[in-house]
């Protein structure tokens, strides 16, 4: 590769050269060294509820450490309610999104299979 760049009339540093030789002479290395390790007998996983409880546990030991406004004066303040009629009216117009496209979709389905969706179970 180096004479090749040198019949082209490139320039090229000796230290790239020799950089190159050196990594083409050098064993390669397995892929094993990368693969993680199995776990012992001894250190097995807990089972799926315990998992699941410690993460409900994590979760309300968070929610402890956040300072929550009183409710009082959370009550009274108009952006409050403002923002959760925003939210309510934005959930509404999706689930009607995607309730009519689903419904078209499963139309569309039966139509193409065939299927009479008055005979359907």
């Amino acid at each position: 590769m180096a004479k090749d760049r040198v019949a082209l009339g490139g320039e090229l540093d000796e230290s790239v050269v020799q950089k190159q030789q050196e990594a083409q002479k050098a064993p390669k290395q397995s892929n094993q060294s990368k693969q993680p390790k199995k776990k012992s007998s001894g250190e097995a996983r807990p089972n799926i509820f315990k998992r699941i409880a410690k993460v409900f546990r994590e979760m309300i030991s968070e929610l402890k450490k956040v300072e929550w406004p009183p409710f009082k004066r959370t009550k009274n303040n108009a952006g409050v309610w403002a923002n959760l009629g925003t939210v309510i009216i934005v959930v509404v117009f999706f689930l009607v999104v995607i309730t009519a496209f689903d419904t078209g979709l499963l139309a569309l389905f039966q139509l193409l299979m065939g299927i009479n969706p008055t005979t359907a179970a």
